[in-house]
């Protein structure tokens, strides 16, 4: 493996600039490669110089980067796919907004690129481009089910391959890259500055490893003491939030400013101080407090919490936009999100640890490096500035702490061992890792899946972790999962749709006990039902936050029903998915839409939809039902109002709650009532809307808007590009384009009949 590191003095202006390099404990200085060399149309004169050195150095084979963010490594990726052109150039990162990102960049050299962000509704369109952008979970499908584009890859380019560490997706990456090494499929890595990267480079078995020092805005850091920095701003006595305030206020930062807070309650309330006592407008529109209309500049929050499509308007106004000059966000930011800043301010909490004689810190100082990774912004700003705002330790301790931080060893979240917070629906969450950790290479490689998984970092260094692999092999042999050292057809089913057959029993379980609840609240019924094949964790905390003691109230009434009629303890958060779709968030006025993670059930809700149609155990009209339920919010008896343009999670429950004053059976009969014209129809959505909106005069625009919705309505009801997918499932992706919304039906109505409700495993 040839080594080469990038030195803190190279240079680079957007025009010209040199690269020193330290190679072979020399260090050499070169010129920066002029654009014009490259059969690529870039829009700049020279490369920078990580694109230099790796096109300098790349010779071919397996390669890893690991390079302070925003260096360009996105670059690279191409430059290594123009010595790797045999195969579709595919292109994988963690998050939905990333992947649209390199999509729009990507355009600018490929005809067209192909796209799987996560949505499996996008699989009716087949993949023929040479290039693919795609999320790891896409990529990890893909590659289980052997898709035609993942068979024709020719390059590999696995972004923020840091994320190997996360808990939540590590599993998931170390799967994929096992898959490329196997298989020889050129793989480049491209990581942000990670400890023990050589370690790393080795398992990925690199021909070359570039190591960066290099930043294309030079980062200047400042560690500064909480409390003496609230001694210069001769504050008063003053709540936790406002101190923060004080303290980011007290360090004058100018520019764009990103300020990373340690816990979310902490960032709304110091969002609901910079509105209520400095003055500053407030971008987000989903809140736990009620927002007062100023006239400052503005500031926001962006966290886990904040709804997808205000987390999306908020990055593109701190991006491009004049308003927001002030982001509050917490360490999910740090990762996956391009969003660079003139200033980082980072607030770090330490703790003495007298086992170990060490400092701890949180967050975890690797995550503070890339929080001040975004500190910085090309072409816009000459330096980046980094202030680390510290409490309970003093400021050496933790620059002594940084310095020791990248000495430690590499891991991968499975190697640290396996760790989950949070509720989860499976009996034993473990076993349910480690059960899709084997069938996936099962169902590729068959009874050569030990070979396989033997290449997977976290196997190599815990070999004892193969040995409880086949121990879950046997026991899914004795569930009838796995036959003949074959995985079975259910199997396979339950893994496209990652699936174990741990959450599998589970779900079978409690579909059986609650067919008589089901008759009398199928929205508690049947969401309790599919809560197993449903991955988020659907915090509690999160909904209490914008809701208080309704959610408190209502989650108790849930748990009660539940128990009454299964005997089973809620200890998966079912309570916080029930509460979503009986249109729980309907009277909070602060909250414009379902916040955090039940805003991205969308993505779910195709992946259910898929499952529950294969699996046959439902007739159709409760499956679509249920997925609609889980995709808009919106209760069982009217759920499918969830497919209908312009109304959204708001209005469709203000359509549901007037449709259950009247009494009536379903939303077809309420929607013919509305387009009859009948005064009992409209008075009723009215009321329904005074329970949130408090004058006459927004219940009547709101009125208006939900009518007008309503009378665009073409039975029947559903979402098309949905019905054709899961109808593809039956007829093939290529019939299923042609079919009409009624065709589909038809078809879905005609195959998910219920029929296998006791599922033959086999």
């Amino acid at each position: 493996m040839e080594t080469i590191k990038i030195l803190e003095s190279s240079q680079f202006d957007g025009e010209s600039g040199v690269l020193e390099v330290l190679k072979e404990g020399e260090v050499k200085k070169l010129g920066l490669t002029p654009a014009e060399e490259l059969p690529l149309p870039l829009p700049f004169k020279t490369l920078n110089p990580l694109q230099t050195a790796f096109h300098l150095f790349y010779r071919g084979g397996n390669a890893l980067i690991s390079s302070p963010t925003s260096s360009g490594k996105s670059l690279t990726a191409l430059l290594f796919w123009l010595k790797n052109r045999k195969g579709k150039f595919i292109y994988t990162a963690p998050t939905r907004a990333l992947i649209w990102e390199k999509f729009k960049e990507f355009r600018q050299f490929f005809p067209s690129v192909g796209v799987r962000s996560g949505d499996v509704v996008e699989e009716l369109e087949e993949i023929t481009q040479e290039a693919v952008v795609c999320t790891y979970e896409s990529l990890l499908a893909a590659s289980r089910s052997r898709s035609r584009w993942f068979e024709e890859a020719g390059a590999l380019v696995i972004d923020e391959v840091h994320v190997i560490r996360d808990p939540s997706r590590g599993a998931v990456i170390e799967e994929v890259v096992s898959y490329a090494i196997n298989e020889g499929i050129p793989l480049l890595a491209l990581s942000a500055t990670i400890p023990g990267a050589v370690e790393l480079a080795k398992w990925i078995e690199a021909e070359l490893f570039i190591e960066s020092e290099w930043r294309p805005v030079p980062l200047e850091r400042k560690v500064v003491n909480m409390s003496k920095l609230l001694k210069r701003s001769k504050l008063p006595k003053a709540t936790p939030e406002e101190k923060l305030v004080a303290a980011v206020e007290e360090l004058k930062t100018e520019g764009k400013t990103l300020v990373f807070v340690p816990r979310k309650d902490l960032g709304w309330q110091a969002l609901q101080v910079e509105n209520a006592l400095y003055g500053r407008s407030v971008f987000n529109e989903t809140l736990p407090f009620e927002k007062e209309e100023k006239e400052g500049e503005g500031v926001a929050f962006h966290n886990a919490d904040v709804p997808q499509e205000e987390r999306e308007a908020i990055e593109r106004e701190f991006k491009g936009g004049e308003k927001l000059h002030r982001l509050y966000a917490t360490q999910t930011l740090a990762y996956g999100v391009n969003l660079p800043a003139d200033s980082v301010v980072i607030f770090v909490r330490g703790r003495f640890d007298r086992l170990t004689m060490e400092y701890r810190f949180f967050p975890d100082l690797l995550t503070v490096m890339q929080m001040e990774g975004r500190a910085g912004r090309f072409g816009l700003s000459e330096k980046g500035y980094s202030f680390i705002v510290v409490s309970g330790a003093s400021e050496k301790a933790l620059e002594r702490e940084l310095q020791s931080e990248l000495d430690k060893p590499f891991q991968t979240a499975l190697s640290q061992g396996l760790s989950f917070r949070g509720a989860v629906a499976c009996p034993n969450r473990e076993k349910s890792v480690l059960s899709l950790m084997l069938l996936g290479p099962l169902i590729r490689y068959g009874s050569d899946w030990e070979r396989a998984l033997s290449a997977t970092f976290s196997v190599k260094k815990n070999p004892l972790l193969l040995r409880e692999l086949k121990e879950i092999e046997q026991e899914l042999q004795q569930m009838g999962y796995i036959t003949d050292g074959k995985p079975t057809h259910l199997a396979k089913l339950l893994v496209a749709s990652f699936v174990s057959p741990y959450c599998y029993e589970e779900f079978t379980e409690r579909l059986q006990k609650v067919t008589g609840l089901a008759q009398r609240e199928p929205t508690t019924a049947y969401l309790y039902a599919v809560r197993p094949f449903i991955r988020r964790e659907l915090n509690p905390k999160s909904v209490e936050l914008f809701t208080g003691e309704a959610f408190r109230r209502e989650s108790l009434k849930i748990a009660e029903t539940i128990y009454r009629e299964t005997a089973h303890e809620v200890t998966d958060n079912s309570e916080v998915l029930i509460f979503y779709a009986q249109g729980g968030f309907f009277p909070f006025k602060q909250v414009a839409r379902p916040p955090g993670e039940l805003s991205s059930l969308p993505l779910e809700s195709s992946l259910l939809g898929q499952l529950l149609c294969r699996l046959n155990v439902m007739p159709f009209e409760t499956v679509h039902r249920t997925v609609m339920m889980v995709r808009s919010g919106i209760p069982y008896k009217f759920a499918l109002l969830g497919s209908v343009e312009g109304l959204g999670y708001m209005r469709g429950n203000a359509l549901a709650r007037a449709g259950k004053l009247l009494n009536y059976p379903n939303e077809i009969a309420l929607i013919n009532a509305i387009k009859e014209g009948r005064g009992e129809a409209l008075e009723a959505v009215k009321e329904a809307l005074s329970e949130r909106y408090s004058s006459v005069k927004s219940v009547e625009k709101e009125a208006t808007a939900v009518v007008k919705a309503v009378e665009r309505i073409k039975f029947p009801l559903g979402n098309p590009k949905l019905l054709k997918f899961l109808a593809s499932l039956f007829v093939g992706r290529r019939n299923a384009l042609k079919l009409t919304k009624e065709e589909a039906l038809e078809v879905l109505y005609r195959n998910v009949t219920g029929e296998k409700a006791t599922q033959d495993k086999s």
